[in-house]
């Protein structure tokens, strides 16, 4: 009676225990869980959820993922709305599922001191910041990470019973899942095909089943089960039957985007351990990690059995699966969610087995170690705390906020402006957020060409009077930047700033950019710069737009140094109201570049800030060193005058 209260203690205390990781875990998940716009990619997943569900199958077809998320992800609009938590909500729940999966896996895959195993992984994957960062966004990643865990978890419970039609079916439907999920969901069907064949293959030798647990008198031979086997993979293939072509024509390597094979390896436990918000001071917590985790592979060399090698594979494969087929750059760690559960039970199981070693020790020997493994747990927690920490408020691991930069287009309310997008594949994000107002034209259509995007440029900016860009990814939609040379070269570029990994540009356009110079100036800066002259169009501009400046340079020599030129707008007394710095032609026609002799046409934009007072305000000019930006240039006006800030203009605001 007394074993029997025991055990009820501990099953009760291991489940309380569980519960408040799940707690946790579903408090991590949800914590801000619309703070930050959806980035380019969950604005794919806002739009393309809104359609029906034979438009959802059609357009996935020629993506590149499949249709599983989205489909589900069409159904949850209709519970939660289409908010982005509403959205994001199906990625937390699954992150919530994906943590209760790998308790149960620690449980499952360790049965000698599974409970400790299952709770410490279970908090390592609570606490994983690439688990939360992908938990927090509307993608199919978290859900890849759940299929993995749970066709893990039922292939693991398979064998050492009689077999159950059950389990193998509720596997072939979870492996489905997962294929129809995502394209990388074959790695994970290729390391459990391997610990299949080991396990069979041991047993043909010598009984020994899966799971620890005795085995069954009605379980089958090594060769039924082989038999077995093979069906439950060709049923998951019939059912993929339909999808197969698309995975085909879709799925494969990426030629010319590998990284070095060390490198990758690093950044990928990198990644597993940190997500991708981890930061660099975070060695010796990797290090702990590292250290725990080698003492579960010294822990199963001492008492090898096939259960205790599932993690394992289910980590390394997938890494291997990675290299060989080339997706090894950072854009694609996020495939590695597949393998982040087994991740987590690593470093678990080898504090669960120190912890046990330490319990044959004498008492004070005992408290000692015990207090010295609960340091190095808490010292192994500082990486990801520091990484959870970036997620939720650090503003340089945030993703690019098309939310805002949607607002403050809708907010400058101008009556003649339009929106391009470059690359084109914004529009889903973009237009999540912009439902009306300026017209929005992605750029380019399909492969660039240079005389269709002029056209097509030509034809928007005689529409317009001012232009919002915003430029993601040219380096593989644009590389040429045949969008932004237009622009620099036709309009005035007033502000730039960089939101995430896309910058936002504002650009005006008078009804003609100027070719012709209508002030001569001759002003030298430095000994090689000369200012042949500028064309300002007016002198008085109202507040909130844009003035647009030409100005003519020429250089005598190559120059060797990048210079930036300054635009500021000052009141009598010389107090700064506005200004702009910026290398030449908006960045694109760098002083470094310039040929001698000949002259350099450069557009600036300056904004006059909304609500700047009435009155006279005078233009000043200068060029300064990039690398200091302290070291301006010296002009001399053809009268003699000298200085650091050229008065170019008198600007009036009405």
């Amino acid at each position: 009676m007394t074993s029997r209260t025991n055990r009820t203690r501990i099953k009760r205390r291991f489940l309380a225990a569980a519960l408040f990781i799940l707690l946790l875990a579903t408090a991590l998940r949800f914590y801000r869980l619309d703070a930050q716009s959806f980035w380019n990619d969950e604005g794919n997943s806002a739009r393309l959820s809104e359609r029906s569900l034979a438009l959802i199958l059609e357009g996935t077809a020629s993506d590149i993922h499949p249709p599983l998320y989205y489909l589900l992800l069409r159904g949850w609009r209709e519970l939660l709305g289409d908010s982005e938590f509403g959205l994001r909500a199906l990625s937390a729940f699954a992150g919530v599922a994906v943590v209760a999966l790998v308790v149960a896996l620690g449980r499952v895959a360790y049965p000698g001191r599974g409970r400790p195993t299952a709770l410490l992984a279970g908090l390592l994957a609570a606490l994983s910041p690439a688990l939360i960062y992908y938990s927090q966004e509307a993608r199919m990643y978290a859900l890849l990470a759940l299929w993995a865990a749970l066709s893990t978890l039922l292939l693991l419970r398979l064998p050492g019973r009689a077999y159950s039609h059950r389990l193998a079916l509720a596997y072939v439907l979870t492996s489905a899942a997962g294929l129809y999920t995502h394209y990388f969901y074959p790695a994970v069907l290729l390391w459990q095909n391997i610990l299949v064949l080991i396990h069979i293959g041991h047993e043909a030798r010598s009984p020994h089943p899966l799971t620890s647990s005795p085995p069954h008198p009605s379980v089958p031979s090594p060769l039924r089960r082989l038999g077995h086997w093979a069906a439950l993979m060709l049923l998951t293939l019939l059912l993929y039957l339909p999808w197969l072509p698309i995975f085909l024509r879709q799925a494969g390597g990426r030629p010319g985007d590998s990284t070095p094979l060390l490198d990758f390896g690093r950044a990928a436990v990198r990644f597993l351990a940190l997500g991708p918000a981890g930061d660099a001071a975070t060695l010796l917590p990797l290090l702990i990690l590292a250290g725990f985790a080698l003492l579960a592979a010294l822990d199963w060399r001492r008492r090898p059995d096939v259960p205790g090698l599932a993690p394992w594979l289910g980590v390394l494969v997938p890494l291997l699966f990675m290299a060989v087929v080339g997706t090894t750059r950072p854009a694609y760690e996020k495939f590695l969610l597949a393998a982040l559960p087994f991740f987590c039970l690593l470093p678990g199981r080898g504090l669960a087995v120190a912890w046990g070693w330490s319990a044959v020790l004498r008492p004070a020997g005992r408290r000692a170690a015990q207090l010295a493994l609960l340091a190095l747990g808490l010292l192994a927690l500082i990486g990801p705390g520091r990484a959870l920490a970036n997620l939720y408020t650090n503003p340089a691991y945030a993703r690019a906020d098309y939310r805002t930069m949607a607002a403050r287009i809708a907010a400058d309310a101008h009556p003649n402006a339009g929106i391009i997008l470059d690359a084109a594949n914004q529009w889903e994000v973009f237009t999540y957020y912009h439902r009306d107002g300026a017209p929005v034209y992605p750029l380019p259509a399909g492969r660039p060409d240079p005389d269709r995007i002029a056209a097509d440029l030509s034809e928007i900016a005689a529409r317009h009077q001012r232009l919002y860009a915003i430029f993601w990814g040219e380096a593989e939609r644009d590389p040429e930047r045949l969008v932004e040379r237009w622009l620099d070269t036709h309009a005035f570029k007033a502000t730039e700033e960089w939101v995430g990994d896309v910058r936002f540009v504002m650009y005006a356009l008078p009804p003609a950019a100027a070719v012709n110079m209508a002030t001569p100036a001759g002003v030298r800066f430095g000994p090689d710069i000369t200012l042949l002259g500028y064309t300002l169009t007016g002198d008085t501009f109202p507040a909130g737009d844009i003035i647009p400046l030409t100005l003519f340079w020429q250089t005598n020599r190559p120059l060797a140094t990048r210079y930036k030129i300054f635009l500021h707008l000052v009141t009598a007394d010389g107090t700064l109201v506005t200004q702009r710095d910026s290398e030449p032609g908006g960045g694109l026609a760098l002083t470094t570049t310039w040929p001698p002799g000949e002259t350099v046409i450069d557009n600036h934009g300056l904004l006059l800030p909304p609500g700047t007072p009435p009155g006279r305000y005078t233009l000043l000019l200068g060029l300064y060193d990039l690398a200091d930006p302290a070291a301006r240039l010296e002009y001399v006006t053809p009268a003699g005058e000298r200085g650091d800030a050229l008065p170019l203009a008198t600007i009036t605001v009405p």
